[in-house]
């Protein structure tokens, strides 16, 4: 299982962040929207690497001038705890639910 919590941050304007998973690797990718370039650039994380208690924090980037991961944690009972940032065009900041996937 993967428990995703995300933290709001205002994003640059006309760029999205998205996320995709396979499995346990997540991969974040940039798009700007303002002349629909897809693709600007992506982060691949190998999350399946991490077992019971280990965990990162503070990942560099190999790619993105910042990193879309902030931490993830495997949990005890192989549950991965994963934070993401949420990228949002400013004005109120969303509330977020925490999602849950299997994986």
């Amino acid at each position: 299982m993967i428990r995703i919590r995300y933290v709001p941050q205002v994003g640059l304007l006309g760029q999205t962040l998205n996320y995709s998973w396979a499995g346990r690797v997540l991969t974040a990718t940039l798009t700007r929207t303002l002349d629909k370039q897809e693709g600007v650039g992506q982060e691949v994380y190998d999350l399946s690497v991490l077992r019971p208690g280990d965990e990162v924090v503070g990942v560099e980037p190999e790619v993105l001038s910042f990193s879309p991961l902030i931490s993830a944690r495997c949990a005890e009972d192989g549950t991965l705890e994963v934070v993401l940032l949420h990228w949002y065009e400013g004005g109120e900041e969303p509330e977020l639910a925490e999602e849950v996937l299997d994986g």
